[in-house]
């Protein structure tokens, strides 16, 4: 599918266009409408790196430059630089007990009836059972020499108060208890499933832990010191991801690199998702409109702005990554096997999530203005409809300006906020404020423009401390989708992730954390700070405003 393309002016600009340039913003907006909206379909099937979602997303993006007259800057000069990345897939798996046996060839996105869970280790295990029900502290009394034995526990019910200990609490405590192997199953049609992955993830369980789902009406019986063998075997999968790369050669001496990744997470195969599914329903496809179809349809209309207004002075190389959503793939093997010389990049804008300006606030974030000395004073001058920019100085975040950054290339990183659809398969086009993201793709034309006339950046060094779009790697997490654009004191909660300690400590959506334990939680950084100094199962105080008044509540990582 391939739409036509519209000259992207916009008629605020005044005379930054030859007369004949010029176009509604309404024309403009139903060119974004039509790219992100497309990207951001079923059809495309969440764009997960090395899928067919992915495929056909890079055609779109090839066929756009391609009609822009855009020079492929890929590798064999065709616009994809391939990318791969291997994971250890669960392959065959096994098990067979007294009277009962069963065996699976592993594959698709939603097996059914029993699989190891995405982090379980593999390898052949023979033992013996001990049933431990629902692994309450009274289902261990009178058992004895746990150690070395399969562990089988059933399912918490929701609806039965005295079986609600979680999924991971089970594992943990065999694990602790000395367990060569776990096997979870579940007896009741209505309790929720876990989600079968066919990657592990990058922590797994030093034991296997094996899933039986109520299709086979397993009763505990058959699991009261039966002989149980176990095999779950793997296979290295490779997944190739594609960056797409187009270039307007203006044969200048230096160039702008401006990028957006195009991938999601697909159907959740490779984790990240921050949806927790209802009763048993079949995975559900994580469209990523604001995350990241919305930054991808902006880089299209500005490298058609930047094409047709004749900018001169530098070359512009337009960069959609994939693998971002892997832990920035494409990005960083674009530095370390780049199509141009980087030490000719001037600096890097990146976007990522504009797609959902608050109309309020009228608010938008942009990291990285520490990263050269240029950027505030380039940044004063522009005024976009009242758009306000929050900034922060660090090069480094979640997202692709840190693989440039790293390199020693002065970078911006735009961003229009987290919110709760972050990460869940509720992040569709419906949601996106059009007007807003074209009044972001102005403000950021017109930084380009301006710097037009400047000479080289400067980069410099910052103190790394912040991210936008991501997590930091704790031993803990609050499971809470922080407000970034929050101003006041504390960390605003924009999001609560069910099931995490923040959701089971009853925190809300417009709770503003002030304190975490002994620690006054000031902003961002000095969350993220105290937030390191805890483990899991610690229990914690803390000290959260909401509707104007302080409360205190305990937290259990």
């Amino acid at each position: 599918m391939k739409y036509l393309l519209s000259i992207l002016l916009f008629s605020a600009f005044g005379n930054l266009f030859a007369q004949n340039l010029i176009k509604t913003d309404e024309e403009t907006i139903n060119s974004l409408e039509q790219n992100l909206s497309y990207l951001a379909s079923d059809r495309l099937e969440g764009r997960l790196m090395g899928s067919r979602g992915e495929k056909l997303a890079y055609e779109f993006l090839i066929d756009n430059f391609q009609s822009l007259g855009l020079t492929a800057k890929g590798t064999d000069g065709g616009f994809l630089q391939a990318f791969t990345l291997s994971k250890l897939s669960y392959n065959n798996v096994s098990f067979s007990m007294s009277r009962k046996s069963f065996e699976k060839v592993l594959g698709g996105i939603n097996p059914t009836g029993f699989y190891p869970l995405s982090e379980s280790n593999f390898g052949k295990i023979k033992g013996k059972t001990i049933w431990l029900g629902a692994g309450n502290t009274t289902d261990y009394l009178n058992k004895k020499h746990l150690d070395g034995k399969i562990l089988v526990y059933k399912l918490a019910d929701k609806n039965n108060p005295n079986n609600k200990i979680g999924l991971e609490n089970k594992i943990d405590t065999a694990i602790a208890l000395g367990a060569k192997a776990v096997i979870i199953i579940n007896q009741n049609a209505d309790v929720l499933e876990p989600e079968f992955k066919p990657f592990f993830k990058n922590h797994f369980y030093k034991i296997p832990v094996y899933f039986i789902s109520h299709e086979f009406k397993i009763d505990s019986i058959h699991f009261d010191n039966a002989s149980v063998e176990l095999n779950i075997d793997t296979i290295s999968r490779t997944l190739t991801g594609h960056n797409v790369i187009a270039y307007l050669n203006n044969k200048a001496a230096q160039t702008v690199v401006i990028g957006a990744h195009y991938d999601h997470l697909g159907y959740n195969e490779l984790g990240g998702s921050t949806y927790r599914k209802i009763e048993n329903e079949k995975p559900q496809i994580h469209n990523g409109a604001d995350d990241n179809a919305s930054g991808t349809a902006a880089l299209i209309e500005l490298a058609e702005v930047i094409k047709k207004a004749h900018l001169s002075k530098y070359n512009y190389l337009f960069i959609a990554f994939s693998g971002e959503e892997e832990g920035l793939l494409g990005s960083n093997y674009f530095c370390k096997n780049p199509t141009i010389d980087t030490t000719k990049i001037n600096y890097m804008i990146n976007m990522d999530m504009l797609g959902r300006l608050d109309t309020a606030k009228q608010t938008f974030a942009i990291d990285g203005v520490g990263t050269s000395p240029t950027w505030n004073t380039a940044l004063a001058n522009i005024n976009i409809e009242g758009i306000k920019p929050k900034t922060s100085e660090s090069g480094v975040g979640a997202s692709d300006h840190t693989s440039f950054y790293n390199i020693g290339i002065p970078v911006l990183h735009f961003f229009t906020g987290s919110h709760y659809d972050y990460h869940k398969p509720s992040d569709d086009d419906h949601l996106i404020n059009y007007k807003g993201e074209l009044s972001v793709i102005k403000y950021i034309y017109n930084l380009v423009y301006n710097l037009e006339n400047e000479p080289r950046l400067k980069f410099t060094k910052t103190k790394d401390t912040h991210s936008s779009t991501g997590s930091t790697s704790f031993k803990v997490t609050l499971g809470i989708m922080p407000d970034y654009l929050y101003e006041g004191k504390g960390v605003r909660i924009d999001g609560v992730t069910e099931g995490r300690p923040a959701a089971n400590a009853n925190l809300k959506r417009g709770d503003t954390l002030i304190k975490l334990g002994v620690d006054e939680v000031t902003d961002m950084q000095a969350y993220m700070k105290c937030l390191g100094k805890y483990s899991k199962g610690e229990k914690v105080k803390a000290i959260v405003v909401r509707d104007g008044k302080e409360m205190e509540v305990e937290i259990t990582f």
